[in-house]
């Protein structure tokens, strides 16, 4: 019995073309990031917000990602080394990469200053979330906090 090979090609045929038509589709969401000490100076003050926190509260900040970037530098200033903060980043597709302290840039001095970096392509697009929380606060502290992409 004599095999055609017109069913091998037309199947051969439509794998191929429902892989051209077919979009490829981003990792972004699934990307690790890694987090380290920033390269970059400190923000200008323009573009720092300024709020207040004590003890067990939570604020919220969000920054908006664009297409095409690399790095986002985050900082969170509140100028004592005596009341601690945390901060927690949340990814817009709602990963959690981590909450960090006053010493996960490498030093204890009242900030957290930081960049976040995926583990390869760029950032993921749309509205990054940023808890900062009064893990021990004395009184109302004031802070400054900023997110900027690079």
């Amino acid at each position: 019995m004599k095999k055609s090979g017109v069913g091998l090609f037309t199947i051969t045929a439509i794998l191929l073309i429902s892989f051209i038509l077919v979009p490829t589709v981003s990792a972004k969401e699934d990307a690790a990031y890694s987090i380290s000490p920033s390269i970059y100076k400190e923000p200008s003050i323009a573009t720092k917000l300024v709020d207040t926190i004590s003890q067990d509260e939570t604020n919220r900040h969000s920054f908006t990602v664009g297409s095409g970037v690399t790095t986002i530098e985050v900082y969170l200033d509140w100028d004592s080394a005596s009341d601690s903060l945390s901060l927690t980043i949340y990814t817009p597709s709602g990963t959690n990469i981590g909450t960090f302290y006053d010493n996960s840039d490498g030093w204890t001095d009242g900030k957290i200053h930081i960049d976040i970096t995926p583990g390869g392509g760029y950032v993921e697009s749309g509205t990054w979330y940023f808890d900062v929380y009064g893990e021990q606060v004395a009184s109302s502290r004031p802070y400054q906090f900023t997110a900027e992409g690079h």
